[in-house]
C-alpha cells in the first residue's frame, strides 16, 4: 500500500514529465510536472489522457513491488521510502 502510494505521488509530480514531456536534448522531459498539460474535461467521445497516465502509474508501482520484496526487510523504513522515492520519480520513467 505504501508503494502505491508513494508511487502514484512522485509520478504525478515529476515521473510523468520526465518520461512524456518535451524532451531536453533527447534524454528527459521538461514540462507536463504534476501532469499539468494532461486534457481534463472528457467528453465528445475523444480521451482526456489519464487512462495512459493510470496505465503507466500501475506499471510505476509494479517496478518499485519487485525489488521491495527483497529489500523491504533488510533496510530501516527511511532508506525503503528513498528507495521508493527514487525508483518511481527517476529511474523508471527515464
Amino acid at each position: 500500500m505504501i508503494d502505491a502510494s508513494i508511487a502514484a505521488i512522485c509520478f504525478w509530480i515529476v515521473g510523468w514529465a520526465l518520461a512524456y514531456g518535451d524532451t531536453a536534448g533527447g534524454f528527459i522531459g521538461t514540462n507536463h510536472f504534476a501532469a499539468s498539460d494532461i486534457y481534463n474535461g472528457a467528453g465528445g467521445g475523444e480521451s482526456d489522457g489519464w487512462e495512459n497516465w493510470f496505465f503507466q502509474w500501475a506499471f510505476t508501482g509494479a517496478c518499485a513491488t519487485i525489488v521491495a520484496g527483497s529489500v523491504a526487510e533488510r533496510t530501516k523504513l527511511e532508506a525503503y521510502f528513498v528507495y521508493s522515492i527514487v525508483l518511481t520519480t527517476f529511474i523508471y520513467p527515464v
